[in-house]
């Protein structure tokens, strides 16, 4: 009995040990074998993980929290540091950039194709640095490369003029969130355009934010009164209209329209809806070939009695004048 226990216990350490080399077999394979992605810088930061440094200073943290008897939690701290580390990659994930292919480099520079974080970050410059092309007087530079119009006009902005000063001033990735570089809605004017055009900031004028607001709401109309016009034209050309100015006046408020993106980057709201105005007079042309006004229908004259009338009344009176004397 102890012989035949002896023996299950060797085969159990074998087996253990038999497992650790094979791991060890696969790990050192697969170091050797490490070649640079096509792209290094998301291949590495797809895979962070929290930084080690910082998960021991937190723990540190933990531990003058419980010596002082102050409640903490060791995972709220771990969740922030993964948020951290992991955040920029995840939500360039979810943007249209990665749908396009934009990858990290084309905007902070280094060198993708290196497999070492040294190689790949050379001439990487933080983005406190002047030189950065991600610092915050750089970015519209950066951004313009792929967005040459949106940087025409914002070029011609107040915006890009204190920009250009050095004073305190939006820039791209104030609108548009850096990494996740999404499109604001109408709604989300009145806190981001609010965050300097207030009277708590002494940012004039104060009404920008609920104009701005109002801007975009004119723009989804816009879109809105295309597609309708288009589908009257639709119809109006199965049932044998001639559309063919109709058909131009709508191409002349769509050109229009998809102007709008880049003509908002100068800030100049007063010239924004002049040329939204502007689309939807063509819409109305279109429209009123289309879907013409019905002619005004011919109102009848007030009637003044007739003969035939002063008759019938005159014979009334008579006969309640009788009715009276009897």
């Amino acid at each position: 009995m102890k012989t035949e226990g002896t023996k299950k216990m060797r085969m159990v350490l074998f087996n253990k040990i038999l497992i650790v080399l094979l791991i060890l077999a696969g790990t050192s394979v697969f170091l050797s074998g490490a070649n640079a992605s096509e792209n290094s810088c998301i291949d590495c930061h797809k895979t962070l993980t929290p930084f080690i440094e910082e998960q021991k200073r937190f723990n540190q943290i933990r531990i003058q929290h419980l010596e002082r008897d102050a409640s903490c939690s060791l995972e709220c701290h771990e969740d922030r540091i993964r948020q951290l580390a992991t955040a920029n990659y995840q939500q360039w994930q979810e943007s249209l950039h990665a749908v396009k292919g934009v990858t990290c480099e084309a905007c902070h520079g280094g060198d993708p194709k290196q497999a070492t974080k040294e190689k790949a970050h050379v001439n990487f410059k933080n983005n406190t640095d002047p030189q950065s092309p991600v610092y915050y007087t750089n970015v519209p530079k950066t951004c313009g490369k792929c967005h040459p119009k949106e940087l025409d006009n914002f070029e011609n902005s107040t915006h890009f003029k204190k920009l250009e000063s050095l004073e305190l001033a939006p820039t791209c990735t104030t609108c548009h969130h850096p990494h996740t570089f999404t499109v604001l809605n109408p709604e989300d004017f009145r806190n981001s355009c609010g965050n300097c055009h207030s009277v708590y900031k002494k940012v004039a004028p104060y009404d920008i934010p609920l104009k701005a607001e109002d801007m975009l709401r004119k723009v989804n109309k816009l879109k809105f009164n295309i597609e309708n016009a288009r589908e009257d034209i639709f119809w109006a050309k199965k049932n044998g209209t001639d559309v063919g100015q109709a058909e131009k006046y709508t191409d002349n408020a769509l050109k229009t329209y998809q102007d709008l993106a880049p003509m908002w980057h100068e800030f100049n709201l007063t010239h924004f809806e002049d040329v939204i105005d502007s689309a939807n007079a063509e819409i109305k042309k279109a429209e009123d070939i289309v879907k013409p006004k019905p002619l005004p229908t011919r109102t009848e004259s007030a009637q003044v009695p007739g003969f035939i009338g002063l008759t019938g009344l005159i014979s009334l009176i008579a006969v309640f004048y009788i009715l009276r004397k009897k």
